[in-house]
């Protein structure tokens, strides 16, 4: 079998489970899982076959239109996005390095000396 007869048999397999997966209005994930079929190719196959105009976002269910991917048909969309100045690093970081009576060895990287008496009270907590 050449390339291009592999390629229209499996271009005809596509878009017979999308067909299929669309007039029983299934998400193409939830229809290839149960079918045990490879999701990540019918997506691929579903973005082939729509470049090619045999499959349309008007052919596919209703509930899985939903989250395809908005052709574009020249209309510009904008989404409003705030932009958040980075977080400030802590200027030091404290480095605490415990060694226990048990030879058991901890290290702790406080961001704050506030931390510390925190640390220290859940230490000396009987365990």
């Amino acid at each position: 079998m050449t390339k291009k007869e592999e390629r229209d048999t499996k271009r005809a397999f596509w878009l017979k489970h999308l067909q299929e997966c669309a007039s029983l209005k299934e998400h193409l994930s939830t229809y290839a899982r149960r079918h045990q079929l490879n999701v990540h190719e019918g997506y691929h196959w579903t973005r082939v076959l729509r470049r090619e105009g045999r499959w349309s976002p008007q052919s596919r269910s209703a509930a899985s239109a939903a989250s395809a991917i908005v052709a574009s048909k020249g209309t510009a969309r904008f989404a409003r996005v705030r932009v958040e100045p980075p977080r400030a690093v802590p200027a030091f970081l404290l480095r605490l390095q415990l060694v226990l009576a048990n030879g058991r060895r901890a290290e702790l990287l406080l961001s704050d000396e506030r931390q510390l008496p925190r640390v220290l009270d859940l230490l000396e907590q009987p365990g």
